[in-house]
């Protein structure tokens, strides 16, 4: 479907009547997601297919969904769905590969017993356990140690033993309050500011591009030859490293180049990691992105690496704890998140200022707010009232007022409203940052913060802050974005939203509860049980006394300040000057994990759009993009099927270029 008939779709009345049965399509593949996602991440490990802000697990189910329709169509054409059901049952599912992946349960659960399992060689016992709240976790913090519910966890239940779910049931209730007060707050921002983004701004949204084209065309891109060759380029070159991982003599397609290895001298041994990383599917996604920040993107990256090599000839580059760039790059880019989250807002002013006078009544109902999920008044006042449980469920549990709002406010509008924009704006895949609220609030000096509240931080930190893939923001978005293309009503999809979330939540939580008491998480995925979940434990011991042992950042103030200013003179140019090439997003983004995979496939694609635009004109643009959308479909589907194969038959499987 091209620009101009999606407009026409969007302008058409909106769809009233939609039949059950695309819920319970909806609700069968959110069980399906949970899991195939659970089990092809944990337990096949290599292709992490759930975790990114378009899940490849997604795209696979909606293929299934898509291929299956039209052939049940062709058999029984009373029984096949409209593309309006269609997406009534992807809306559904949008939130499931966020909630079983990264985005909670491989965060939750983990983080609630790594602590006490790989406590007492580390002195976490002596150091965190006489401050865990007992509420929070499901074994005794009296008694130190390896407790079983842990040891359990970790090398899976004896033999008559059953799943100690009493244990478990009230920490989970105490953290169900959180969080769900943040996904309320959540939906709350997308009323707020979808209107803005979608009808002030434009936004493209490319990562809900491939999604519309299988559901709104399912005929036209089924048919479409130029797709199906991107799909064989990209499907064939998984196949053939698939193919080498059970007969070496096929040859593989390497698509990992480690960088950092070319250089043993100074200053370029002091650049902190280095690689290439090639994907189709990335390529194709950044293909829809507007050009000036594909630019700014791969730009900013390398010149970040510059800096790091000047910071090395003349001292040591310090490389900061929560990204892949030195301290002062990662600072920059903090610096940016605040200056362009303020910059964001500024530009929805008046947007925000009529949303405020709906809120207190001063203003008349605009007809536009019927095509929000609830009324300006409901966001306003529920966004209020959730960040108010957020803030008293911190002080509760030993985090003061001044810290909580700080931390919690930093994560949902700075680091929360960024990540969105990112996808809205730039389809990337991955949303990630590059330092945590407490970064800033502390300047590297921690132990300012007490005990008790480092503790706290060690659990909110891997929970929120550090790790942001998976942010549910990003799918609300994303879900008001296809509502408006299918012509659904927005009211109604809001409940499909919570529906899919609350089930999804229960459904994950189940079997990402079983799995590590049946398998041991030792066996399954290390990243998710021995890396992200005690991350912060690990970084915040050596603060837990009064003296710090490990290197502070004295310039991270003036660095962070840097990167404010370069941010602002950034937009200011970008409004001055029409065509300015640079992009303050880009800039902001450039220490991110997101760039650091991905940047090699962004200058790819500038590479490609960059003659495609300049020679062809739209037209051209208009005329290839079927077939970077067949690259994005084919890598992506590859990947669900590798996941499976490594599910059933334990083989080995490619390594896909999105770690």
């Amino acid at each position: 479907m091209n620009t101009l008939t999606r407009e026409r779709t969007a302008e058409s009345p909106a769809i009233t009547t939609v039949r059950p049965r695309a819920v319970v399509v909806g609700a069968v593949g959110v069980v399906a997601l949970c899991v195939i996602v659970s089990a092809g991440e944990l337990i096949a490990k290599n292709i992490q297919i759930g975790m990114m802000q378009l899940a490849p697990a997604l795209v696979g189910v909606l293929f299934v969904l898509v291929a299956g329709n039209q052939f049940i169509g062709w058999l029984f054409p009373r029984l096949k769905l409209t593309p309006a059901e269609i997406a009534v049952a992807f809306i559904l599912m949008i939130p499931t590969p966020m909630i079983a992946s990264r985005g909670l349960m491989e965060r939750w659960l983990p983080l609630l017993v790594g602590v006490n399992y790989y406590g007492p060689g580390n002195r976490w016992d002596v150091l965190f356990f006489p401050h865990i709240p007992q509420a929070l976790v499901p074994w005794d913090v009296t008694k130190g140690g390896r407790q079983d519910i842990a040891v359990w966890f970790y090398e899976r239940l004896p033999a008559g033993v059953v799943l100690p779910w009493r244990e478990w049931i009230a920490p989970l209730l105490v953290w169900l309050v959180l969080i769900l007060a943040v996904y309320s707050a959540f939906f709350c921002m997308t009323v707020i500011l979808r209107k803005h983004w979608v009808e002030g701004e434009k936004l493209s949204f490319p990562l809900v591009q491939l999604p519309l084209e299988m559901m709104l065309q399912p005929q036209s891109f089924l048919r479409n030859k130029l797709m199906w060759a991107g799909f064989v380029v990209s499907f064939g070159l998984f196949l053939v490293n698939g193919l080498h991982q059970w007969i070496p003599s096929v040859p593989e397609v390497p698509l990992m180049f480690q960088l950092n290895t070319l250089f043993t001298e100074r200053p370029w041994n002091q650049v902190t990691y280095w690689a290439i990383w090639i994907s189709p599917a990335a390529i194709g996604f950044f293909y829809l992105m507007p050009t000036d920040l594909l630019f700014s993107f791969w730009l900013f990256y390398l010149l970040g690496k510059v800096q790091e090599a000047i910071a090395g000839a003349y001292s040591e580059n310090i490389p900061f704890e929560h990204a892949t760039f030195g301290a002062h790059v990662a600072y920059q880019g903090a610096g940016a998140f605040f200056m362009l989250a303020i910059l964001t807002l500024y530009s929805a002013r008046h947007h925000l200022r009529h949303v405020w006078g709906r809120a207190l009544g001063k203003l008349p109902a605009d007809p536009s707010e019927e095509r929000e999920m609830f009324s300006y008044r409901v966001a306003v006042w529920g966004l209020i009232a959730s960040l108010l449980v957020i803030l008293l469920w911190a002080r509760y549990f030993g985090m003061t007022w001044q810290v909580a709002l700080f931390h919690f406010g930093v994560y949902l509008f700075v680091q929360a409203i960024i990540m969105s924009r990112c996808t809205a704006e730039g389809g990337l895949l991955i949303t990630e940052g590059c330092f945590t609220p407490m970064d800033i609030y502390t300047w590297g000096e921690r132990q300012m913060l007490g005990a008790k509240q480092l503790t706290l931080l060690s659990f909110l930190d891997g929970m929120h802050t550090r790790d942001l893939r998976g942010m549910l923001l990003t799918g609300l978005l994303d879900a008001q974005k296809i509502t408006e293309q299918a012509r659904l009503r927005a009211r109604r999809v809001l409940w499909l939203l919570i529906g899919g979330l609350l089930l999804a939540i229960a459904v994950a939580l189940v079997i990402q509860m079983w799995l590590p008491y049946k398998y041991g998480a030792m066996n399954l995925y290390s990243y998710v049980y021995s890396g992200a979940n005690i991350q912060f434990f690990r970084e915040n011991a050596p603060f837990m006394s009064a003296v710090p042992t490990r290197r502070e950042y004295p310039a991270g103030p003036l660095f962070t300040m840097v990167g404010a200013l370069v941010c602002a003179v950034l937009s200011y140019l970008r409004w001055r000057i029409a065509g300015f090439p640079l992009h303050p997003l880009g800039y902001a983004m450039a220490p991110s994990w997101g760039i650091v995979v991905f940047w090699f496939s962004m200058l790819v694609a500038w590479l490609i759009k960059m003659p495609i635009v300049r020679y062809g004109g739209m037209r051209m643009y208009r005329l290839l993009r079927p077939f970077f959308l067949g690259l994005i479909f084919g890598e992506f589907l590859s990947a669900c099927l590798w996941s499976l194969i490594a599910w059933f038959w334990q083989l080995p499987t490619p390594t896909f270029p999105w770690p």
